[in-house]
């Protein structure tokens, strides 16, 4: 059985790196995992749907607009949710891992309110945000297999540079490292806590847009895709953003060949527990690689072949 990595996969691996590293700046900065990360999807597919529907912009222009949107939602979020929690003493992180939780219904609800708004005031109703119609072709392939690679290369490449290259990219590694510290050598750590929210929120949101023109987001959101992000995000590393890179890669390539093997041995009837998936990816992620792959950014080859020859009974240094 030969499996193939198409376009198709390509673009779900891209959209995985994405997301991981969009999640893993949340949980670097703050230390808790922000269940709400993939709603920022929504926010960026409502903007992209409804600019293009609406005032008849191209949907790749929209791009730019959906990124802001859900950056600023990230900043809006750190500022009056996350900044006041985390003045108080207690169980912060317990506070804003439930918070969060509550974040992720609410936005999906956010998204059904402008729904019914946009029906009686703009005449205009939707079940979901789907932009694919639009999409052009090249060579046989849909055009958002060849674009939404290509900008998952230069977000890769400019997150890069941003966080090597820039004083705001350091201080925000600085501050992920030891914010108290951080802060006695000058470090303005509340911009750089803005700067990862504000990140996170984008790529989440550019994530959305991209999936509107490939599959379709519904208006309940994105949230089906929660699991699997976290799933790469721990398989890769929390402390590393090259190990979310790494863990979104496998996650969305294992997912796609185990799917066609699954097909391929149990055809229709796969598709009423394929879901299952996502959560048997988790439950691994956790079990075997409870620190990830990589070690402070790093990939920790020693600890993978201690682990491997565990698993295969075998003694190893």
């Amino acid at each position: 059985m030969a499996l193939v990595l198409d376009a198709e996969t390509l673009l779900n691996v891209a959209l995985m790196i994405i997301l991981c590293i969009g999640f893993t700046f949340t949980y670097m900065m703050e230390g808790f995992p922000n269940f709400a990360h993939t709603g920022y999807a929504s926010i960026g597919a409502l903007v992209s749907f409804y600019l293009t529907r609406i005032m008849g912009v191209n949907p790749y222009l929209t791009w730019p607009f959906s990124a802001l949107a859900g950056g600023a939602i990230g900043v809006f979020l750190y500022v009056c949710v996350v900044r006041p929690i985390k003045r108080d003493r207690g169980y912060q992180d317990i506070t804003l891992t439930f918070t969060f939780l509550v974040v992720a219904q609410v936005i999906p609800s956010l998204c059904y309110i402008f729904n019914y708004w946009s029906r009686f005031t703009l005449g205009h109703q939707t079940r979901n945000y789907s932009l694919g119609s639009l999409d052009f072709t090249w060579n046989g392939f849909k055009g958002i297999t060849i674009a939404g690679p290509i900008m998952c290369l230069l977000l890769v490449i400019g997150v890069h540079l941003f966080l090597t290259r820039t004083r705001l990219g350091l201080s925000l590694r600085a501050t992920s490292e030891d914010e108290n510290l951080a802060a006695t050598i000058g470090v303005n750590t509340f911009r750089a806590h803005c700067a990862s929210w504000f990140l996170s929120g984008a790529l989440a949101a550019l994530a959305g847009s991209i999936i509107t023109i490939h599959s379709g987001v519904g208006v309940g959101g994105a949230d089906g895709l929660i699991i699997n992000v976290m799933s790469g995000a721990i398989l890769g590393g929390l402390d590393s953003i090259y190990g979310a890179i790494i863990g979104g890669i496998f996650i969305a390539v294992a997912q796609d060949a185990l799917g066609q093997l699954i097909y391929m041995a149990f055809g229709l009837a796969s598709e009423a527990w394929k879901g299952l998936l996502p959560l048997a990816f988790l439950l691994i992620a956790t079990a075997f690689f409870p620190n990830g792959l990589t070690s402070h950014g790093d990939i920790n080859v020693r600890g993978l072949r201690r682990r491997a020859l565990r698993a295969l009974g075998v003694q190893g240094d």
